[in-house]
């Protein structure tokens, strides 16, 4: 990486673009990027929460990335950019601030070839499940014939080419407050939500490539008082759709009965985004590419979901892990390993050569 991506890098890095920073803030504080695709040569415009640039005319080449993270205000002040023995630290230094630096330096050498008809959207809202940009997303996906996704690589430099979908579901408990010393005049809604949570982790059993798993409970407001509520999120990962027909099917049993009279049991399960599915056009280019540039790079599988997932489900070619490759993502741990970003950079570049030929 070059002395000019490098600072890039590091500004944002520096740069607080945190879940607790409204989108507008968070955009205002990354105009710099604006302006480099500006300087690029590309059209751009600004969404409730994304850059969008445009050069040439669709079917689109598309980049997509994402500029916050989930880490809150003052963070970077508290452990800003650090580069040492060839490893960044800081926050967002892989997810995914790296792999935002890794498309730009694509796409500046894209123009410098001549390569058009390329799209790129960088957003602020990815770590909120892109709920104000995934209208965009949504949108350039039917005029893309291919994705091309920044998210950074996997610790083993490995690159995405299916990922789960998520959902969420929450789980409403209620029952009959009442003297915590007098069992009988009370239905305890924490008890009878602590059965529903361990019967509904079972399902994890049932060998599918679904998961759910609790999250948050809440219940009781004062310790002598038996609690007439309780709630309970989960966090739930899928492959296919019809897993969370099963789920809910699952679910729907286990809150036909009670184990404590008097509760009532509900629930709400909400698909947040679907799932990537691996495309077979996609992972043939990208293995013909990595021979071709006798690069090394296993393809992988990952449970975590990315906006992708937009693109792939209306049938475009996409690939993900294209950034920065690195681990321990989410935690102050975080690392970007600066040595990957070069190959990235080749491979991204010949992707574009070839849907260019398409």
């Amino acid at each position: 990486m070059d002395r000019y991506w490098l600072n890039i890098y590091e500004r944002l890095v520096n740069t607080d673009t945190g879940f607790d920073i409204s989108c507008e803030e968070k955009l205002r504080r990354t105009l710099f990027v604006l302006d480099i695709l500006k300087d690029m040569g590309f059209s751009t415009t600004k969404t409730r929460a994304a850059f969008v640039g445009k050069l040439g005319n669709p079917p689109y080449k598309t980049l997509i990335g994402h500029m916050d993270t989930v880490f809150p205000e003052k963070e970077a002040e508290k452990r800003p950019f650090k580069l040492e023995s060839g490893v960044v630290r800081g926050p967002g230094a892989a997810d995914m601030k790296g792999g935002v630096v890794t498309a730009l330096a694509t796409l500046q050498r894209a123009v410098s070839e001549g390569i058009s008809d390329i799209c790129v959207i960088l957003n602020v809202d990815e770590e909120l499940g892109s709920k104000e940009s995934r209208e965009i997303f949504s949108e350039i996906a039917e005029q893309s014939k291919c994705c091309l996704s920044f998210e950074p690589g996997r610790e083993n430099n490995g690159l995405v080419i299916s990922r789960k979908g998520i959902a969420s579901l929450q789980l409403e408990v209620k029952g009959i407050s009442g003297h915590a010393s007098r069992l009988e005049e009370g239905a305890n809604a924490v008890v009878e939500i602590a059965h529903k949570i361990c019967e509904i982790y079972q399902f994890n059993s049932a060998n599918l490539s679904l998961t759910v798993n609790p999250t948050i409970v809440k219940g009781g407001k004062k310790s002598n008082i038996t609690p007439n509520e309780a709630s309970a999120y989960f966090d739930v990962r899928f492959s296919v759709e019809h897993e969370l027909s099963e789920l809910e099917r699952f679910i729907q049993k286990v809150l036909s009965t009670s184990h404590i009279p008097g509760t009532k049991s509900t629930y709400t399960l909400i698909k947040a985004r679907p799932p990537m599915p691996e495309n077979r056009e996609m992972k043939r280019i990208v293995l013909e590419i990595l021979d071709k540039l006798n690069i090394n790079l296993p393809l992988v599988h990952a449970s975590g979901g990315a906006d992708s997932a937009f693109f792939a489900v209306k049938g475009v070619p996409s690939v993900d892990g294209l950034g920065i490759s690195g681990g321990r993502f989410h935690s102050e741990e975080e690392f970007a390993l600066l040595d990957s970003f070069e190959d990235r950079v080749r491979l991204s570049l010949e992707l574009l050569r070839r849907f260019s030929e398409v």
